[in-house]
C-alpha cells in the first residue's frame, strides 16, 4: 500500500515531463557513426571531449581518440546544464515528501552540483537534508574532489548528523528470532511496540586523502570523529534484557582507516560496466574518553566485489559481493552497519536483504550477495532534462556467522523483489524496490543506487 502511494504520484510526474516519449528512444551506441568524424573536428566541443579523455578516469573499454571524443560529447550533453566561465556544471535536486510507517511524514531536500570540467567530474558538492515529524533526520554535506590538478591527490569531506528513532537490533545470530507477538498490542505476550527498537544519534565528521597510484589503483586514507547515543525507543528494550553483544553501548571515538580501491566503471554514479574492488579497513577506539564512557576498541575489515554486464543496449547485469568481519569490543550501533568508503544499514533493508527488516541479522562476520538485471524501458529528454526509466529484478542473499568457519551455503537468506530506477542527467538517482521474504514484504524509496 505504501509503495503505491509513493511510486504512484513519482511516475505520473515523471511520465508527463516525458511527454509520452519514454519507450521511444534508445541510447546510442558508443561508436560514432561514418559521418560524424568531420562534425566532431569541427564541433566547438570537440577541445572538451578531448579533456574529459584526457582527465584521470579508469574506463573498462578505452576507445579510439575519434570515438571517444563523440562518446565525452555525448556524455557531456546528459550531464552538463549550466556554464559559467566556460565551466560546465550540473545542478540536480528534488524536494523530497514521503510517507513511512515507522516514522510518519518525512520532508526534506536533496541538491547536488558537478563540475563536469573532467570526468567523471571535478568536485561533486551533495547537500541532504529530510526529516520526519516524529523526530527521525538524516542530514549531512559531502564533498568529493577526486583528483586535485597537479598533485595526483584528491579529498572527501563529509559531515553528517542523523537521528535514527528506529535502528534495529534482534540480537546476533543467523538464525535470530523476531517474535512480532512481543510487539503487537493485541496479543497476550505484547512487551512494546518498540521492543526491538533503539534510539541511534550519531554526529559524525569524516576527511578522507585520496592518491591515485596507477591505472585503476587509487588509495585513501581516512580520519573520522563521531559521538553516539543509544537511548530506549520504548518502555522495555531488547538490547537490554538480553544484553549488549560486547557489553559496549555507545561513546565518543575516533577512527582511522585505510582503502585500496581497483575501479574500471565507465561512471561512478550510474556504472554500466566494468569491476569495481574495495579491501577497507578501520579501527576505531575512545581510550582518551574510556573515564567517561565504555571503552570501545574495535577493528573492521570489508571486502566489495562489484560488476557489470552490458547484454544489450537496454539490459544491464550487476552483481555485488561483500565481506565484512568485526573483531574487539564493538559497540551496539557498530553491528547495524556495513563499512567501507560509503557506510549503509545491513543486513536485510534497502541496501542488503531487500525483503527483511532492516538490521533483522547481524554478527562478527557478514556475508551478502545482490544480483540484479537493470532494463531500459525508455528514455526522453523533457524541458533540456535527460530523463531514463529503468525496471529491475532482484536477487539478495547473506549470511551472519561468529566466524568464516561457519559459514555454510544452506544457511543463506534469500529475497527476491523488483523495482524502478529513474535517471536525471545520467547523475541523480531516484529507486523504489519492493522485496520480498519469508518474514514480510519490505518496500523503500532512496535517492542513490544500490551499487
Amino acid at each position: 500500500m505504501w509503495y503505491r502511494l509513493v511510486m504512484g504520484p513519482l511516475l505520473t510526474v515523471w511520465l508527463l515531463l516525458a511527454g509520452g516519449s519514454w519507450a521511444e528512444e534508445l541510447p546510442k551506441a558508443a561508436t560514432a557513426p561514418a559521418d560524424s568524424t568531420q562534425a566532431v573536428k569541427s564541433s566547438p566541443n570537440r577541445r572538451l571531449g578531448q579533456t574529459l579523455l584526457t582527465g584521470a578516469t579508469s574506463i573498462a573499454d578505452p576507445l579510439a581518440a575519434t570515438e571517444g571524443t563523440v562518446d565525452a560529447v555525448r556524455w557531456m550533453a546528459k550531464r552538463r546544464q549550466v556554464s559559467f566561465h566556460g565551466t560546465p556544471y550540473g545542478i540536480t535536486g528534488l524536494p523530497v515528501v514521503y510517507f513511512s510507517p515507522s516514522s510518519g511524514w518525512n520532508y526534506g531536500t536533496r541538491v547536488q552540483i558537478s563540475d563536469y570540467n573532467r570526468r567523471p567530474y571535478r568536485y561533486k558538492l551533495t547537500l541532504h537534508s529530510v526529516s520526519s515529524i516524529e523526530g527521525k533526520r538524516n542530514t549531512y554535506v559531502r564533498l568529493k574532489v577526486p583528483h586535485l590538478s597537479g598533485t595526483g591527490f584528491g579529498f572527501e569531506l563529509i559531515a553528517s548528523n542523523r537521528r535514527d528513532i528506529r535502528a534495529r537490533y534482534y540480537g546476533l545470530s543467523n538464525s535470530s528470532q523476531f517474535d512480532k507477538n512481543l510487539v503487537d498490542a493485541n496479543h497476550a505476550d505484547f512487551i512494546d511496540e518498540d521492543y526491538y527498537h533503539y534510539e541511534l544519534k550519531e554526529p559524525r565528521l569524516f576527511v578522507s586523502l585520496l592518491r591515485h597510484l596507477y591505472g585503476p589503483v587509487t588509495v585513501s586514507f581516512d580520519l573520522g570523529l563521531e559521538r553516539t547515543d543509544v537511548d530506549q525507543a520504548g518502555d522495555r528494550a531488547y538490547y537490554l534484557d538480553a544484553g549488549t553483544p560486547d557489553g559496549v553501548v555507545d561513546g565518543v571515538t575516533g577512527f582511522v582507516g585505510a582503502t585500496m580501491v581497483w575501479d574500471t566503471r565507465d561512471d561512478p554514479t550510474i556504472p554500466r560496466r566494468g569491476v569495481f574492488h574495495e579491501w577497507s579497513y578501520e579501527t576505531s577506539r575512545n581510550s582518551l574518553l574510556s573515564l567517561f564512557f565504555e571503552e570501545i576498541d574495535f577493528q573492521r575489515y570489508t571486502f566489495t566485489d562489484a560488476r557489470y554486464w552490458p547484454r544489450s543496449l537496454r539490459l544491464n547485469l550487476t552483481h555485488r559481493t561483500i565481506v565484512e568481519a568485526l573483531r574487539g569490543a564493538v559497540p551496539l550501533y557498530a553491528y547495524g552497519e556495513i563499512g567501507g568508503s560509503r557506510r549503509f544499514k545491513g543486513i536485510g533493508g534497502s541496501d542488503t536483504l531487500r525483503g527483511f527488516d532492516r538490521q533483522r541479522f547481524t554478527d562478527n562476520v557478514r556475508v551478502m550477495t545482490n544480483t540484479e538485471a537493470r532494463y531500459l524501458l525508455g528514455s526522453t529528454v523533457a524541458f533540456k532534462q535527460d530523463l531514463e526509466l529503468h525496471g529491475v529484478l532482484f536477487v539478495d542473499t547473506g549470511q551472519v556467522q561468529p566466524g568464516f568457519s561457519e559459514v555454510r551455503l544452506q544457511d543463506f537468506h534469500g529475497t527476491v523483489g523488483w523495482g524502478l530506477r529513474t535517471y536525471w542527467n545520467a547523475d541523480f538517482v531516484l529507486r523504489a524496490d519492493l522485496g520480498i521474504s519469508p518474514e514480510q514484504v519490505y518496500t523503500t524509496v532512496k535517492l542513490h543506487n544500490l551499487f
